[in-house]
């Protein structure tokens, strides 16, 4: 029997990164704002309202759409050269028992490539931590 339902070439990776800062108002401006995300993300970022440009080196850029935010809470993005339904999204969380804050990592990436996704992720949480956070 053949179907038209598609065959997932993505899969889901979830990841989560201790900071050391407490204030939510730094971790947000680090996450939602080009000037934050220039700090530790890309070598650039310029926003136009909802599209943000990362650029990375001379050659490498892509653009994202904001596609979902809550102010101190998270952000979401989806790549426009990347499938539809996929996106990413940092999301700021505290653990009550220690009271420190993480960032919790929501990413697509091609199967068989998660491990790469996630060396990615942990060479920009390690360029972010370097900023203080």
């Amino acid at each position: 029997m053949i179907t038209d339902k598609a065959i997932p070439t993505k899969t889901k990776v979830v990841l989560e990164y201790v900071l050391s800062s407490q204030s939510v108002p730094m971790i947000w401006e680090s996450i939602a704002t080009a000037p934050g995300l220039t700090s530790w993300f890309a070598d650039n970022v310029q926003s136009d309202g909802k599209n943000f440009h990362f650029t990375w080196g001379k050659h490498e850029s892509r653009v994202a759409e904001l596609i979902n935010c809550r102010q101190n809470t998270y952000v979401r993005f989806h790549w426009l050269d990347d499938e539809p339904g996929t996106f990413f999204e940092i999301r700021i969380a505290k653990n009550d028992l220690t009271s420190n804050y993480s960032l919790e990592i929501i990413d697509f990436a091609d199967l068989g490539a998660e491990d790469e996704v996630r060396s990615l992720w942990d060479t920009s949480m390690d360029a972010l931590r370097r900023c203080g956070l």
